[in-house]
């Protein structure tokens, strides 16, 4: 029973990238605030879809990040919600910034905390 922190670190990456994406479009400029958003979207979604491309021409399977059998996977995965969830302070605190890198790290990060709970999904 892998699943349920796998999908409990998908949902949790999903609310850190909204919050991180909320903080940035709230902070910018008119014209910004639609390519923040493309990039907290298409990033993850692009991530799912080109690894698993990826992942398939190498006859690869995604596995779930977090490991009932190896509890220091759970101490190790929940840094990617953790630094998405600190990153959303860069935009308070330097309101003028451009921050579709972090946007996109964050994205990739929340796809892979995806595709790994797509995976413990399936092997259960």
């Amino acid at each position: 029973m892998n699943r349920t922190p796998n999908v409990l670190l998908a949902v949790t990456s999903v609310l850190a990238l909204f919050l991180v994406a909320l903080s940035a479009i709230s902070t910018a400029t008119a014209d910004r605030a639609p390519v923040y958003l493309a990039c907290a979207l298409f990033s993850a979604l692009g991530f799912i879809v080109l690894n698993g491309l990826w992942m398939h021409s190498r006859k690869r399977k995604p596995k779930p990040l977090i490991d009932r059998t190896a509890p220091a996977t759970l101490i190790m995965a929940m840094v990617f919600p953790l630094v998405i969830i600190l990153s959303a302070a860069l935009p308070l605190i330097a309101p003028n910034g451009d921050y579709g890198l972090m946007l996109i790290m964050a994205g990739v990060w929340t796809g892979l905390t995806l595709q790994s709970a797509r995976a413990a999904l399936k092997q259960a």
